[in-house]
């Protein structure tokens, strides 16, 4: 049994497929600045996960259930330090490269690490009332310092995904 569909149909189904293709590409592309922030947010729990002391395993002694899990605990650490190392140069890089920037860009810088970095964090409030402007500017600031260190993060899939 054949199923036929008019040019009209066939036209609406497309141009349904397109936009939510676009939809879905948004969707992914804010996933990606969202692992940016996740990673940025949680800078310092994961900072933190290395500082914890772990028991020692016997090396002659065949592994229980309990040294495996060790194992892998031992696994996500070596992960996290890699992950924090790699963090800590691409800010940075970042750094480095806005203070040879525009005033804009040593704000953003600052404003990113106030709120993730610095000691004590500051506030989005805060970081207003020390920049002289608006709230609404530190958002903008943010937003900006995100993406660009998206970008440093991940290379060009975050290029070829905000493209999407």
């Amino acid at each position: 049994m054949a199923l036929t569909l008019s040019d009209e149909t066939i036209n609406k189904l497309v141009d349904q497929l397109i936009s939510k293709g676009s939809d879905f590409a948004k969707t992914e592309s804010e996933k990606q600045l969202r692992n940016t922030k996740d990673l940025l947010k949680n800078y310092r729990l994961l900072e933190n996960h290395l500082d914890v002391d772990l028991p020692k395993l016997e090396d002659e002694t065949p592994l229980s259930k309990y040294e495996l899990s060790l194992y892998s605990l031992l696994g996500y650490r070596a992960r996290s330090k890699e992950m924090i190392q790699f963090i800590n140069q691409i800010i940075d890089r970042y750094h480095g490269i806005c203070e040879e920037g525009t005033y804009e860009q040593h704000r953003r810088y600052k404003v990113i690490y106030n709120l993730y970095f610095g000691h004590p964090l500051m506030n989005r409030v805060q970081l207003a009332k020390l920049f002289n402007c608006d709230e609404k500017t530190i958002r903008r600031d943010e937003k900006l310092a995100i993406h660009e260190l998206s970008i440093m993060l991940f290379g060009v899939d975050s290029l070829n995904d905000m493209s999407k």
